[in-house]
């Protein structure tokens, strides 16, 4: 299953049973920058099946996510910009194609360096 352009992407695709689905990136990423209005940071799920949730997020620079915890096991991959993580007393800036992988139940925030897109996967049980 492939997104179409004329398809919205109101809601996360889920592959069927032994199928798969593809998704241009540069695409969904164009997509969710041209809505992001007034907002400072926006996110959508393009891949949720059961535990599995795929989310692409842009951020605007300086855009903050607070101190947070997940309850699963986390990776961040960054498409383009940059941004501060910081977690367990450490500050990792991380450049587009730059991915980290987060145990689950780990105090992090995250600040947008500059204009950012980040691929969010979880897998949280």
């Amino acid at each position: 299953m492939t997104r179409k352009e004329s398809e919205p992407n109101d809601q996360a695709l889920r592959p069927r049973a032994g199928g798969f689905v593809v998704i241009n990136l540069a695409d969904e990423t164009a997509k969710h920058r041209q809505t992001m209005a007034s907002n400072d940071r926006q996110a959508v799920s393009l891949v949720k099946d059961g535990p599995l949730n795929v989310l692409l997020m842009t951020l605007k620079k300086d855009a903050e996510l607070s101190e947070h915890r997940t309850r699963g096991p986390i990776t961040v991959h960054v498409l383009s910009g940059a941004i501060r993580f910081h977690a367990e007393s450490q500050e990792i800036t991380l450049a587009a194609g730059c991915m980290l992988a987060l145990d689950r139940d780990v105090a992090h925030s995250v600040t947008a360096l500059e204009d950012s897109s980040v691929l969010l996967t979880t897998a949280i049980a």
